[in-house]
């Protein structure tokens, strides 16, 4: 009988295979990390529509003002500023659009770190913030027109290719998602 080889691979085929996966990570990768991408802007902006469908429910279920806006705590208000860290939602009992002690948070988020979340000048001119009235309206800063607004979540990337998701408000009420090219860049969407 021959003797037995050992079996395993030797330091060649060990090296070999080494670089033929090195070549296929570094070929994948690019791919790996748009389809990241597309996929943070797509949860997020999933997540934002939500929170503006809901602010419209709960007004028209409580018969008040219910409040979205721009946060950096999770618990208030936050003053305009470039980019939206996170959101709250609240019942406004008083009608004011600031957040009070006793006006409870029916909910809240934070976008991704990745990402840059900006407001269309209909939504600045409210200081960052969207009010639902009871009918489930949301009305632009002279307080008579319906809004038409946009918030865009961004990835300033070139790749994906269409690196904005726009949450467009339309009508006061209607909200659609939409992609577009930014070409890499995180610019302050138009209202409509």
């Amino acid at each position: 009988m021959p003797p037995l080889r050992p079996r395993g691979f030797t330091l060649i085929e060990m090296l070999i295979a080494m670089a033929v996966a090195g070549i296929l990570l570094a070929l994948a990768g690019p791919s790996f990390r748009e389809a990241i991408d597309a996929n943070r802007l797509t949860s997020n902006a999933n997540e934002l529509t939500a929170a503006v469908q809901l602010a419209r429910a709960e007004a028209i279920r409580h018969n008040r003002r219910v409040t979205l806006c721009r946060t950096e705590d999770g618990s208030a208000c936050s003053a305009a500023s470039s980019t939206w860290p996170g959101w709250i939602l609240f019942v406004d009992t008083d009608g004011d659009g600031v957040r009070d002690a006793t006006e409870p948070v029916i909910k809240s988020g934070v976008f991704d770190a990745s990402l840059v979340v900006k407001s269309s000048p209909n939504i600045t001119a409210l200081t960052e913030r969207i009010n639902f009235r009871g009918d489930g309206l949301a009305r632009a800063a002279d307080n008579q027109t319906l809004l038409v607004g946009t918030l865009a979540v961004c990835v300033a990337a070139l790749q994906p290719a269409e690196n904005v998701r726009d949450v467009s408000l339309a009508s006061g009420s209607r909200t659609h998602v939409g992609r577009r090219n930014g070409a890499g860049a995180c610019a302050a969407p138009a209202d409509s």
